[in-house]
């Protein structure tokens, strides 16, 4: 983030006195500066280059975007930070001490497992501090993408989502003075939203973080099925027994809902040993074997 301007610094004042933080379009941009359209695109693209405004897209109309200002002071404490920091990860160590955010996804799993590098890092935070946020990770090189909103250019993404709750953080981690989402909790999102890569990562939290995770907190989840069987999986692909049978009976005594689970829309031809597994965990499995076979080959030695 850089400071502006007092020229700069006006304008965002008088744009500031008319919206504070409510969304704004171009054309009343425009017309409250009272400048020419060359010169408020001028305007509304420097704010954004130096953190004190961002683009959103329209919900009901993607082509359409609207414009936020980040409030004055969000943005001078996310200057005084950006002072003392450089990376990402200095940033949110110093960011701990005023705000609360919690790291998830991919990057939260790389921290538990060592793993699989993420591509991009996404963090939980408040909607009222979405500001804050934008204006202290702005950099040339950090693409920042925004709930739904993906990322506009290429290059190295910190994807923001604004739906932090307080039980969320309060079940966070904190490593190296940057909170993560715990390692259940990544299991248990990334089985109820299954995707090959989000499947791999939860086998590697699984197997790498075997001794220190709460088995009894997973076993009573809405997933157990689908970790039963997976784990299963895993021991026919190890050829042993890498999840002790003990465990895996724990998940087998939850009661069952019959369920899909699955990371293809397109039906899959899977071994018949597969749909055997799957018959005795009364789900339809519709995943490809490479998950588990990576996740074993790589990971259980």
């Amino acid at each position: 983030m850089q400071w502006i301007p007092n020229w700069l610094a006006k304008r965002y004042a008088k744009l500031y006195h008319q919206f504070r933080t409510d969304p704004f379009d171009f054309e009343v941009a425009q017309e409250i500066l009272g400048y020419d359209t060359r010169e408020t695109e001028r305007t509304l693209r420097l704010l954004r280059n130096r953190g004190f405004l961002y683009k959103a897209r329209v919900p009901s109309y993607l082509v359409k975007k609207t414009y936020n200002l980040i409030p004055p002071e969000q943005a001078v404490i996310a200057f005084a930070l950006s002072q003392e920091s450089e990376s990402v990860e200095d940033k949110l160590k110093a960011a701990s001490k005023d705000y609360q955010y919690v790291v998830n996804g991919a990057a939260a799993a790389y921290k538990h497992h060592g793993y699989m590098t993420p591509a991009k890092t996404d963090i939980l935070i408040y909607k009222e501090d979405l500001g804050f946020w934008i204006a202290l990770l702005k950099e040339r090189q950090l693409q920042i993408a925004v709930d739904d909103a993906l990322a506009e250019k290429r290059g190295t993404v910190i994807h923001l989502h604004t739906n932090l709750t307080k039980e969320t953080f309060a079940r966070a981690i904190k490593i190296d003075s940057i909170y993560y989402t715990s390692a259940e909790d990544l299991v248990l999102d990334f089985f109820r939203h299954p995707t090959d890569t989000s499947l791999l990562d939860a086998l590697a939290i699984m197997l790498t973080c075997a001794e220190d995770l709460d088995w009894d907190l997973l076993a009573k989840s809405d997933v157990t099925q689908e970790l039963g069987f997976a784990m299963e999986v895993v021991n026919k692909e190890a050829r042993k027994d890498v999840f002790p049978k003990k465990l895996i009976k724990k998940f087998a005594e939850r009661e069952v809902v019959h369920k899909r689970f699955s990371t293809s829309a397109e039906l899959l031809d899977l071994p018949e040993e597969y749909h055997h597994l799957a018959k005795n965990w009364n789900l339809e499995v519709n995943i490809l074997p490479r998950v588990f076979q990576k996740a074993a080959l790589d990971l259980v030695s």
